[in-house]
């Protein structure tokens, strides 16, 4: 009797779950970086980066409907942004996410006011992300900032096996108080880095970082970026470059 009457509730579980109706949509728009959506400090002609998280729905409900978005701009003073999201209008399936990468480099010093909005067929649309920042120059309280020494070279060429080729990359800490650097060498078979830098650089000092590529196989190598940070730009993209280099 046990047993049948388990089976029956078993069975009507089924017959509910198979006659859920779809959800409205439910957009997500959220911050990823650990500053959330403030720029903080920054300062003029430096620039900081912001990451974001654009998706429908979550772990939690049982059916949702396509998210149809209609629009996903980003507003405000000198800002500037990168997508992995499709071309607006576009559609998200239940679960379904795509990331969106805020940029600010102020040439005046002055607050920042800007947002992100993303309108879409959901109920709650729209979505706004208030960004705010605040531009100085100098900085105030005083600390260290870097920057890279002209444009840096990031293709390394055609280079044969059995050679090799170094790129410099100089940094300067163009900041108000000495600063204390964490270099992350590009990975990847056949890529190495050294540096110069002291465990403090000075204020108006630079120092160099050069990367070296010997090749051991033929063929595109494009290792994971040579990144640098500082506590200014840490929680913010740091100085980060995407290098490349052709073994033959």
């Amino acid at each position: 009797m046990t047993r049948s009457i388990l089976a029956l509730l078993a069975a009507l579980t089924l017959a509910a779950c198979g006659s859920v109706e779809e959800s409205d949509p439910k957009p997500r728009l959220e911050a990823l970086s650990t500053p959330g959506t403030d720029f903080g400090r920054t300062l003029v002609g430096t620039r900081k980066q912001l990451d974001f998280l654009v998706r429908n729905s979550d772990a939690g409900f049982a059916k949702v409907k396509p998210l149809d978005v209609t629009g996903l701009a980003v507003n405000g003073g000198t800002l500037t942004s990168t997508s992995t999201c499709p071309t607006v209008p576009f559609t998200l399936a239940e679960g379904e996410s795509c990331y969106l990468s805020v940029y600010w480099q102020p040439g005046a010093a002055g607050a920042l006011t800007g947002e992100i909005r993303m309108t879409s067929n959901a109920k709650e649309s729209p979505q706004v992300l208030a960004i705010t920042g605040a531009a100085q120059n100098p900085l105030d309280p005083a600390l260290g900032a870097i920057a890279f020494v002209g444009t840096p070279v990031l293709e390394f060429g055609e280079v044969p096996r059995g050679s090799s080729q170094s790129l410099p990359f100089i940094v300067r800490n163009i900041g108000n108080a000495a600063d204390t650097l964490n270099i992350s060498a590009p990975a990847a078979s056949g890529w190495s880095a050294s540096h110069d830098c002291p465990d403090s650089l000075a204020v108006n000092s630079q120092c160099t970082i050069t990367v070296t590529f010997a090749p051991t196989e033929a063929g595109l190598s494009v290792p994971s970026a040579l990144l640098v940070t500082d506590p200014y730009n840490a929680s913010y993209g740091g100085l980060s470059l995407s290098l490349r280099g052709t073994g033959r």
